[in-house]
């Protein structure tokens, strides 16, 4: 007892004896965009704060309006910080230690705030994240730019100046993300759960192909960052299955005429260009901004297919081979404002314009075997497709007081239109036969969601309620003639049929959340209302369908901090899909030949979805994740034929009873964590100017209880390798890989051989950055290929696909940006002894 006594006092008398003199901290707090002092005006909030060793403690909370701010504070030594909050400005800290060399007045230098200018993307703004640099025992901080962000039910990856996620088509970028996998059937999933596509928090209102051709055609170089909403609150549809995947585009306009252009060239025997160009201004209280581009792409891919038709005896076999060259060109032009009325409310205005023309070449020749008349066909078929979007977004945001309760609504209006035009010719051993088909489609959707975010600061809470309407109605008539001996019908179409579809949708939504913290546990519990009614109807087949549906859909999630570095979150949402109009058209949507022939099917049911996922992550970067989730219902693509039939359909079918379990785990490895040990974790970290390898590790299994011709279904395993090495010359090398087992099924499709993907890349920025240019190659590895087997009622199917080859690309950019010229924080330490006693922090101990 004594001994621990004498060390105690031998610990605080040096304390003691250096605390008993003053440090004078002093910062100047500049508006970065005007590269001046914010104005006096404005009220300046400063919060010290003294690590210890379980965090940041609160010492004392200062207002000031001055530009120039010096505080006295007691000279004992260690880390601390001053959180720094001005209304209508991004936060941040400042961090400082004190050591027995520090000076009696420390500068830190120039504080730059960014002004907040909010966007039609609400979110809640958090303090800047920032790294460190010391000097003369004074941390200054600068920002970290973040490439992986974590969240409770949200994980963002930044896409702009993401050397290994920028450039390239938004669909390339996307399975470039961990646990994003194209599925099969086509559709895109995260860590095996079907997703909803949105653009800047608006649900695109396109499925099947028209959604594929609008990612395949959006460049990354639009895209600021990819949010992947693994479980959405009740704030969110309902109707988004297994979470969303939500592509903001680019972001905030500042004072002056500021953007970027860049040009992406990608080729191997064929070619792909994207030319874009971003501007962005503000004048006084309006925000302006553009992005527009054109995208030029040739693709050329091979499908095999090889078909068991088991209803004969002995079986037949069909073996198909088709060769597709597509030729795509895609406009955008994206004009939006911000009009601010004053601090409290602002308008938000959205226009978005795109234009796509595809010209599809098709040739295609399939044998048959074990049939008393061998079939040897050839089809060349010529596809075109013409498609306009209009959309249309507004929202008005108010502050109701400054306790952060705010009520926004928003509006949004979409029209897509669509003719496309398919002429065949096909010779069935030595007999031609020609066909024509022309379809147009429409669609329209309109949505209008007011929302009210208000707190009960008494009891601690946040709350969050709304509602939602939602009307959309999309119809495609079809005009046929098929299989004719006359070749004069390519040239004057005499059409013989026809069908003429219609789909009618409204939705009403009301919804509540609240969410409450406690020390280091976040609850938020919601609840969504939704009735939801369809409508399917083929005139002249006298054709009608109608579903209604209303049903609550709770949401809960639960977030717990063991410290700054280590998180535990676990999740429960239930969810629904509405089947897509695409897969309900009756019209030809695919190949069609005297073989193969596809439609839609008018009497889908909507998924419906119990989601649950735990997770433990460290660092914002590495996370292991558990999902599992139960489906009753589930739409999957499917191959129907007739007894004694060589004739496949492609169509759509419900099953009910899908059960998917899901583990992953992503590692990251920066290659200092080798050499440095455990003292790496006491720098901040910055992952773009690091070298590291990213792993990650994907475990999934399916089951589908109602489907009857599935063998012992095994799970499938993906692995991914993230690499990047900064090289000399400031030249940056990021590589990625991906690779899944095989025999394995996903969802009802077996797996034959493992589906690779693989891309390299070099870049380096030149001109203070505002030059940027990348050499890379894609499927380095080899093309990129899907190879499973389907089993059908009277038909095995073994389907083979073969993208291009490898694909070489060059990518430059151009910004121009004149707020580049603001200096950056004043590191020198000055002496200034000018302080105002009205203006000190003096506490008696920081550690108390």
């Amino acid at each position: 007892m004594i001994r621990s006594v004498i060390r105690l006092s031998l610990m605080i008398i040096p304390l003691l004896g250096f605390a008993q003199s003053k440090v004078i901290i002093a910062f100047k707090v500049i508006d970065k965009e005007k590269n001046s002092c914010l104005d006096v005006k404005l009220q300046k909030n400063f919060i010290f704060q003294y690590e210890k060793s379980s965090g940041f403690k609160d010492l004392k909370s200062l207002t000031s309006t001055k530009c120039f701010n010096s505080y006295a504070i007691t000279k004992i030594p260690g880390n601390f910080r001053i959180y720094i909050s001005v209304p209508e400005y991004e936060s941040q800290y400042l961090n400082f230690n004190i050591t027995e060399q520090s000076k009696d007045t420390l500068y830190l230098g120039e504080i730059y705030l960014t002004r907040t200018y909010p966007e039609i993307n609400h979110e809640i703004r958090k303090p800047s994240i920032t790294s460190e640099k010391e000097i003369e025992g004074v941390t200054v901080t600068r920002k970290r730019k973040n490439l992986i962000k974590l969240e409770a039910n949200k994980t963002t990856y930044t896409i702009k100046d993401n050397d290994l996620l920028s450039g390239g088509s938004a669909q390339e970028t996307l399975t470039k993300l961990p646990g994003v996998i194209k599925g099969y059937g086509g559709n895109l999933t995260v860590n095996g759960k079907s997703m909803t596509i949105y653009i800047d928090d608006v649900p695109t209102g396109l499925t099947g192909g028209d959604l594929e051709n609008l990612l395949q055609s959006l460049p990354t170089n639009a895209i600021e960052k990819i949010e992947i909403i693994s479980n959405p609150g009740a704030s969110y549809d309902a109707k988004t299955g297994g979470g969303i995947i939500n592509i903001i585009t680019n972001g905030r306009a500042l004072r002056g005429i500021n953007g970027s252009a860049s040009l992406n060239y990608q080729f191997n025997k064929n070619n792909r260009v994207s030319p874009s160009i971003s501007l962005n201004s503000r004048l006084k209280n309006v925000s302006l901004q553009l992005n527009s581009g054109f995208n030029y792409r040739e693709n050329e891919k091979t499908t095999y297919y090889k078909r068991e038709f088991t209803s004969f005896t002995p079986s037949i076999i069909f073996d198909q081979k088709n060769i597709e060259n597509k030729y795509n060109r895609f406009y955008y032009f994206r004009p939006s404002s911000n009009i601010r009325f004053n601090k409290n409310s602002n308008l938000l205005i959205n226009y978005n314009l795109s234009y796509t023309a595809n010209n599809n070449h098709y040739t295609g020749e399939s044998l048959s075997s074990n049939d008393i008349e061998p079939i040897n066909l050839l089809n060349n078929s010529k596809y075109s497709e013409n498609n306009t979007n209009h959309e249309l977004i507004t929202k008005y945001k108010v502050k109701m007081d400054t306790l952060g309760n705010l009520f926004d609504i928003t509006a949004s209006y979409k029209h897509f239109d669509k003719t496309s035009n398919n002429n065949s010719v096909q010779n069935n051993d030595g007999v031609d036969k020609y066909s024509v088909n022309d379809i147009d489609y429409k669609s329209d959707y309109f949505q209008i969601n007011p929302n009210f975010e208000f707190s009960l600061n008494k009891v601690g809470i946040k709350m969050n309620t709304g509602g939602k309407y939602s009307h959309t109605k999309y119809t495609s008539y079809g005009k046929y003639n098929l299989l004719n001996t006359s070749s004069s019908i390519l040239d004057n179409p005499n059409y013989n049929s026809f069908r003429d579809f219609i789909y009618d949708e409204n939705q009403y939504a009301v919804y509540g959340e609240m969410s409450k913290k406690f020390d280091k546990l976040d609850l938020t519990a919601g609840v969504r209302y939704e009735n939801l009614e369809f409508k399917n109807k083929v005139k002249n087949k006298d054709q009608n369908v109608k579903y209604t549906f209303e049903k609550f859909f709770p949401s809960f999630s639960l977030l717990y901090k063991f410290n700054p570095t280590l998180d535990f979150n676990a999740t429960y949402r239930k969810s629904m899909l509405p089947p897509s109009y695409s897969n309900m058209d009756p019209n030809l949507t695919n190949y069609y030949d005297e073989f193969n022939t596809s439609e839609g099917n008018l009497h889908l049911k909507p998924d419906y979805y119990d989601n649950y996922e735990v997770s433990l992550s460290a660092w914002r970067y590495l996370k292991i994740s558990f999902n599992y989730t139960y489906s009753k219902n589930i739409n999957l693509m499917y191959y129907e034929t007739e007894d004694n039939s060589l004739t496949v359909n492609q169509t759509t079918r419900t099953f009910t009873g899908m059960k998917n379990y899901n583990v992953w785990v992503g590692i990251p490895i920066p290659f200092k964590l080798v050499t440095m040990g455990k003292k790496f974790f006491d720098e901040p970290m910055n992952m773009d100017k690091m070298n590291f390898i990213y792993l990650y590790g994907m475990y999934n299994y399916y089951k589908v209880s109602d489907y009857p011709y599935l063998d012992k279904v095994k799970p499938m395993w993906f692995y991914v390798i993230y690499a990047q090495l900064i090289l000399p010359k400031d030249i940056k090398l990021t590589t990625f890989f991906l690779s899944s087992t095989d025999k394995g099924y996903f969802e009802i499709y077996k797996s034959y051989k493992p589906f690779r993907y693989s891309n390299i890349e070099l870049s380096r920025s030149f001109n203070n950055k505002t030059i940027k240019a990348s050499l890379g190659v894609q499927n380095i590895l080899g093309p990129t290929k899907f190879n499973s087997d389907i089993n059908n009622f009277n038909l095995k199917t073994n389907y083979y696909s073969r993208d291009s080859d490898q694909l070489y690309y060059i990518k430059l950019s151009y910004s121009f940006d004149k707020n580049r010229k603001i200096k950056k924080e004043n590191t020198i330490i000055e002496e200034d002894n000018n302080t105002n006693n009205n203006n000190k922090l003096l506490p008696s101990d920081p550690l108390k």
